[in-house]
């Protein structure tokens, strides 16, 4: 039996061969479609698993001098890139050495990674180069690095010089371990749903190829019954055609996917582009595959047999299959109830974790409910439109509803995830990219003190110099903010705050005044606030404006008519902070460079950052999970393309008989083409509105539970519409694509059978 199924796959035809050709390149399609998600997934596991050199921790104080040294890291920002920085001195000949380098760096000297050494040499020093004093003395290796794109510098230090910087610590070993990461595991759920989701296409297509052309290979079985084989030896058959298609498929896919790895390892799919080397399925991956696909193709060959019987008498007879009951919709349901309750007992911490089982269900319960969706389309749709072709169509589904919804569940989870995100991503940006946030997007701050509000800041005079260099910038606007005095109580306890020195109203309501703001400069950030007609200066509450980041609250009002006025000179005031309003982007970065450069860690609280750049750190995360999403909907659709051509067109072969019967009967080509095309559209579209409204739902319930109040509730925007509608229509332009072939297997030549 091993021989004669080989035999009958191998060398059975001119049929034979093209199924064989057609299901090896949709399994082809599908596995290099998982590799690809397999390798990038693996690569973020080797970035995230890598030694987190940045969580070394103090070491205690009776470390030995000669075995440590002096950290001091901090944070630097390049054109909204942030740019780790490690200012080091050694204390002793056996300190230990970051990874990605051979010694430390010595005073004057620094080691930049690859692509921060790229950009020293090609940036005007004015721009970024001096920030870092000293020469370059080589550059840093893979290992302290998640990716050739990260921007990283170690800089060398004396150590008394960097002894006086505030918040440096003394280290005797450096952290081996993976950082623990609060956004690990989101990602990692984001991963999983985007492998499941390009997962159960690729086993509907991988399905789909194997059941090609399987009416003929049943009449052929029958054949082979009535001359005495018996139903095991069928079976053998008949998973060796479909393990022999399905493994030459598989290695088809390695080879798909070794010509497209390099481009793969060239995209950053989740924001960060990894070595080239990381971006690889596993071993243990390669292997499942190999073992798995062929395994998934006997067992789909094996099933489609199913309507297949054959009575002692060697008579065979084709059953149709029980209609789907109400039970399909059940796993639906049970999503839908895990989803809400999961969503309720969710918090900040969990970034709505619990919820995610639910969702996974309710992408199983489409599938399986689709079949029961699609006869409940198809009894409807026979009430409600008459003629031939919507009487065929109608027929045809409510036979076998199960298979005609196999050809678009692909599709229906692509719309199912493409809802979500549509109505998901926006709501969070808008929590974060404020029109506030946004109209501040070309502002730099510098805060000085490092106290927060109430710190003394810089020296008056010091700062009026600073100011001055400022403006001489040709394109920089400055706007100083003064620090208030704040009221002391008597042996140094907390400050004495009386109800006028209170904020009586606004978001800052409450809060003490701590700062003066020009009401000129007020007029250069009409986002935060106005003066009363006629005052020079405000007293304000800037507390969040100048010490967070987080633009939702950071750009809030800070100042309003009723704000108290303050006159005299404020050069007697010291600098609390400058905002620097700038033209373009070669502006901002000279000024950043010359802050860098003529402030002190001792006086800057955070490093120079526009409010545009603290908005693209909020909302990086939510894109990055949007493209993970919008990128397993593209596969999605790819794979379910690829499924559905191969389902329409096999279905025509397999249905030659009774449409050419149909032909020389009367029935004209046209009715047989609205046939086909009916078939198709009715369960995708039934399925696909059902999955776009649970979708658009979950986005609703997500939003009201999770964003904070006031966050406008999802809306579908016109991006959505258009790439619903232009995968949907390419999907159709596949099923047109193939009609031709309908016109050339029903002409009136073909009426004698073979």
């Amino acid at each position: 039996m091993f021989r004669l199924g080989l035999r009958l796959s191998l060398r059975g035809g001119r049929e034979a061969l093209v199924r064989l050709v057609l299901t090896a390149v949709a399994v082809a399609v599908g596995v290099a479609v998982l590799l690809c998600v397999l390798a990038d997934f693996h690569a973020f596991q080797v970035s995230n698993n890598r030694p987190c050199w940045e969580c070394t921790a103090s070491a205690p104080r009776n470390a030995a001098p000669a075995s440590a040294e002096l950290w001091n890291t901090s944070a630097d920002f390049y054109q909204g890139q942030t740019i780790e920085r490690l200012d080091v001195a050694a204390l002793g000949a056996h300190a230990p050495v970051p990874p990605g380098i051979s010694r430390l760096p010595g005073p004057g000297q620094y080691y930049a990674s690859p692509a921060l050494a790229a950009l020293l040499r090609t940036v005007p020093r004015d721009e970024l180069g001096a920030r870092y004093p000293g020469t370059l003395a080589g550059t840093i290796g893979n290992q302290a690095l998640t990716g050739p794109g990260e921007l990283v510098i170690f800089i060398g230090y004396s150590p008394s010089h960097l002894a006086a910087l505030p918040g440096t610590m003394r280290v005797d070993r450096i952290a081996a371990g993976p950082g623990k990461q609060v956004w690990s595991s989101y990602f990692r759920y984001a991963f999983a749903i985007g492998v499941l989701a390009v997962l159960f296409p690729i086993l509907i297509l991988i399905g789909t190829a194997t059941r090609l052309s399987a009416a003929r290979r049943e009449e052929r079985f029958a054949a082979m019954r009535l001359v005495g084989a018996t139903p095991a030896q069928i079976g053998v058959i008949a998973s060796l055609d479909a393990i022999v298609s399905a493994l030459v498929g598989v290695l088809l896919g390695f080879g798909v996917f070794a010509l497209v790895q390099p481009a793969l390892a060239n995209a950053a799919l989740i924001g960060t582009r990894y070595f080239a080397g990381d971006v690889t399925p596993t071993a243990a991956g390669y292997i499942a595959m190999l073992v798995a696909v062929p395994v998934a193709s006997a067992i789909a060959s094996l099933m489609s047999l199913r309507r297949l019987q054959i009575s002692p008498l060697g008579v065979s007879r084709r059953v149709t299959p029980p209609a789907p009951r109400f039970g399909r919709v059940v796993p639906l349901l049970i999503g839908i109830i895990l989803f809400v309750a999961g969503l309720a007992i969710t918090n900040n911490k969990s970034i709505g974790a619990p919820a995610y089982p639910g969702l996974i269900v309710i992408m199983i319960g489409l599938v399986v409910g689709g079949p029961w969706l699609t006869a409940q389309a198809a009894r409807v749709f026979s009430r409600l439109v008459t003629g031939a072709s919507a009487l065929l169509a109608a027929r045809r589904l409510a036979d076998n509803p199960k298979a005609a919804f196999r050809t678009v569940s692909g599709l229906v989870l692509a719309v199912f995830l493409g809802t979500i995100v549509a109505g998901l991503v926006p709501a969070v940006n808008a929590t974060t990219a404020t029109p506030s946030a946004n109209a501040l997007s070309n502002v730099l701050l510098d805060a000085f003190g490092g106290g927060g509000p109430g710190s003394p800041g810089m020296a008056p005079r010091a700062g009026a110099t600073l100011v001055s260099q400022l403006r001489s910038f040709q394109g920089a606007t400055v706007i100083p903010v003064y620090a208030l005095p704040q009221p002391r109580g008597p042996q140094g306890r907390p400050p004495d705050v009386t109800p006028g020195d209170l904020v009586r109203s606004g978001p800052q309501q409450g809060q003490p005044y701590d700062s003066i703001i020009t009401c000129a400069g007020l007029r250069q950030l009409a986002a935060v606030g106005q003066c009363a007609p006629g005052v020079a200066a405000v007293k304000v509450s800037a507390g969040n404006l100048l010490y967070s980041d987080n633009p939702t609250y950071s750009t809030q009002a800070i100042a309003s008519p009723s704000s108290p006025a303050i006159s005299g000179r404020l050069a007697k005031y010291s600098l609390g902070a400058v905002l620097v309003k700038v033209s373009n982007a070669t502006t901002l970065e000279r000024v950043r460079t010359f802050l860098d450069t003529h402030t002190t860690q001792s006086q800057s609280a955070v490093p120079p950052k526009t409010y545009g750049e603290a908005v693209q750190i909020r909302i990086a995360y939510a894109t990055i999970v949007q493209r993970l999403v919008y990128i397993a909907v593209a596969l999605t659709l790819i794979v379910a393309g690829c499924s559905l051509a191969v389902v329409v067109g096999g279905g025509m072969v397999e249905r030659k008989r009774p449409f050419t019967l149909l032909r020389v009967t009367g029935t004209s080509l046209a009715t047989l083409y609205r046939v086909v095309l009916l078939e198709a559209i009715l369960p995708l579209f039934s399925a696909a509105v059902v999955a776009a409204g649970i979708a658009y739902g979950i986005s609703v319930l997500t939003v009201d539970r999770m964003a904070p109040a006031g966050t406008p509730m999802p809306m579908l925007g016109h991006v959505y519409y258009l790439t619903l509608g232009a995968g949907l229509l390419a999907s159709l332009l596949v099923i047109v694509v193939t009609l031709p072939v309908l016109g050339r297997l029903t002409g009136p030549r073909g009426v004698r059978f073979e």
